[in-house]
């Protein structure tokens, strides 16, 4: 796998983006409880979502890097075996 360190490194990101959004999911619990009930908004819900949406953005691009470089190192093992 010629693309093993550029997999782990995005890995590695994926994993940091999704903890982090789920460490935050309480933010967003806390903002609908408050719409529930017409109380304040405890955070900045428009923020809240725009730094969410460019995790998730992110996660999204780093699953499409993702498919093309296993792909890619999928097909130059199979061709690592035809040669042999």
């Amino acid at each position: 796998m010629k693309n093993y360190e550029q997999i782990q490194s995005l890995s590695e990101e994926r994993l940091s983006l999704s903890s982090k959004l789920e460490q935050g999911d309480y933010k967003v619990i806390k903002c609908a409880e408050a719409q529930s009930i017409g109380a304040e908004m405890p955070y900045d819900a428009a923020a809240l979502h725009t730094e969410r949406q460019a995790m998730r953005d992110r996660i999204n691009a780093i699953d499409a890097e993702l498919a093309v470089l296993e792909a890619n190192d999928e097909e130059d093992e199979r061709g690592s075996e035809r040669e042999q």
